[in-house]
C-alpha cells in the first residue's frame, strides 16, 4: 500500500471514485498482480489500467509492517 494524495491521470483522464467521485487522496493497494484504489471515504475499486510495475516505480520503500489491513490504513492516515 502507498498513499497517493494527488489525482491519478491515465490517458488524459482523471480517475475518480466510482461511488463518491473523489479524485485524489487515494491509498493504492497492490496485491496478487492487481492494483486497487481506495478513496478517503473507504470505497475500493480495481484499476486495470495501473499495473504492479507502475506501483513498484511510484511507491516508496516499506516503512512499517502491520498485522492487518486496517492497521496499515490507520498508519497511512486513512
Amino acid at each position: 500500500m502507498t498513499p497517493w494524495p494527488w489525482p491519478i491521470v491515465l490517458n488524459a483522464e482523471v480517475i475518480a471514485c466510482a461511488e463518491c467521485e473523489a479524485y485524489r487522496d487515494w491509498v493504492i493497494v497492490s496485491t496478487r498482480d492487481q492494483v486497487w484504489l481506495r478513496c478517503r471515504a473507504g470505497h475500493l475499486q480495481h484499476e486495470p489500467r495501473v499495473d504492479t510495475a507502475w506501483f513498484n516505480r511510484h511507491s516508496g520503500p516499506t516503512d512499517a509492517t502491520h498485522a492487518t489491513f486496517e492497521d496499515c490504513l490507520r498508519h497511512l492516515g486513512h
